[in-house]
């Protein structure tokens, strides 16, 4: 194993590289990049440890510094995040009616 994520979630190691976006845009230029098929393989992985996954970054002090694994987890989490509505509600990567609209956010 690499240990890119916490011993205890190894099995969802294969999804860091694609879905461990710490930076909020880029999770959601990932969405509405995705397939309905890529989103929805993702969420099947990582909804069913999401309370766990949750849990275990409670763990640590968020006035330090994550250790790199944990920091992936949490943004797993954060991916689940953003693809939740795709898959529950809008059946679709965008926002139904959205057309071809882009959230950005002036820094």
């Amino acid at each position: 194993m690499s240990n890119k994520l916490p011993r205890e979630f190894a099995h969802l190691e294969h999804l860091v590289d694609e879905w461990a976006i710490e930076d909020g845009h880029a999770r959601y230029v990932k969405r509405v990049n995705s397939s309905m098929e890529q989103i929805r393989a993702f969420y099947d992985a990582v909804f069913p440890y999401a309370e766990e996954a949750v849990a275990y970054v409670d763990k640590f002090d968020y006035d330090q510094p994550l250790p790199e694994d944990v920091a992936n987890l949490r943004n797993l989490l954060y991916s689940l995040i953003t693809v939740a509505l795709a898959v529950e509600l809008w059946q679709q990567p965008r926002v139904k009616h959205s057309g071809t609209t882009i959230l950005t956010r002036l820094s």
